[in-house]
C-alpha cells in the first residue's frame, strides 16, 4: 500500500510538471501567432486600395500593392498578375493565394483549442491521483495523519487550478486569433469582390 501511495504522489507531481510544460507551449504559440498575424496582416489599409480600384487606376494599384508587406497587397498582386482577365481566372488566383495565407495563419491555432479542452481534464487527473494518495496516507496512518491528508488534498486541488490556469488563456487566445482571421479574410474578400466588379464591369 505504501508503494501505491508513493506512486500516486509522484504521479500527481508529474501531472503538475506536464501542465507547466503545456503552459510554456501555449504561451509560445500565442507569441508566434501574434507575430505571424502582424507580419501577414501588414498595414491593413483597404480604403487606400479601394480608392485606386474605384477610379480603375490599375498601375497605381499595382504600385501600391507592391509596396505593401501584408495579405491585401499580395491578394491584389495575385489578381492583377492573372493574365486570364476573366472572373473565373481571377477568382482562382485569389482563392489560391488566400488559401496559402490561411494555412500560415492557422498554424498552431488549433493546438490552442486542444489545450483549452484537455488541460482541465489533465488537472482533474492530477487531482484524482492526489486524493487517492491522501486516502492511502490515511489508511496507513497509525495515529493522527490529518496534516498529511490535508497537505495531500491541497496538492491535489492545485492540479485542478493549474489545469484551469493553462486552459483559460488558451481558449481566449484561440477565440481572439480566430476572430482576427475572420476579420482579415472578410476584408480581403470585400476588396476582391470590388476589384472583380470594377475590373470586369
Amino acid at each position: 500500500m505504501e508503494n501505491l501511495v508513493l506512486v500516486m504522489g509522484w504521479g500527481a507531481r508529474a501531472v503538475l510538471v506536464f501542465l507547466f510544460l503545456l503552459s510554456i507551449w501555449s504561451v509560445a504559440i500565442m507569441f508566434d501567432r501574434r507575430k505571424a498575424f502582424r507580419s501577414i496582416a501588414g498595414v491593413l489599409s483597404p480604403e487606400d486600395a479601394k480608392k485606386f480600384i474605384q477610379i480603375k487606376d490599375w498601375s497605381g494599384l499595382k504600385t501600391w500593392a507592391g509596396a505593401q508587406q501584408g495579405i491585401v497587397g499580395g491578394l491584389l498582386l495575385a489578381a492583377l498578375d492573372e493574365t486570364g482577365g476573366n472572373v473565373e481566372s481571377i477568382d482562382r488566383a485569389v482563392q489560391s493565394y488566400l488559401s496559402d495565407q490561411r494555412v500560415k495563419l492557422e498554424k498552431g491555432v488549433g493546438a490552442l483549442a486542444t489545450l483549452g479542452s484537455i488541460a482541465p481534464f489533465i488537472g482533474l487527473f492530477g487531482t484524482v491521483l492526489g486524493i487517492i494518495q491522501s486516502f492511502g496516507i490515511l489508511s496507513n496512518a497509525q495515529g493522527s495523519a490529518m496534516n498529511a491528508v490535508m497537505l495531500g488534498l491541497a496538492e491535489a486541488l492545485i492540479s485542478t487550478a493549474v489545469g484551469l490556469f493553462v486552459a483559460i488563456p488558451a481558449v481566449v487566445a484561440y477565440n481572439y486569433f480566430s476572430q482576427q482571421l475572420r476579420g482579415l479574410l472578410a476584408s480581403c474578400h470585400s476588396i476582391h469582390n470590388l476589384f472583380v466588379a470594377k475590373k470586369i464591369g
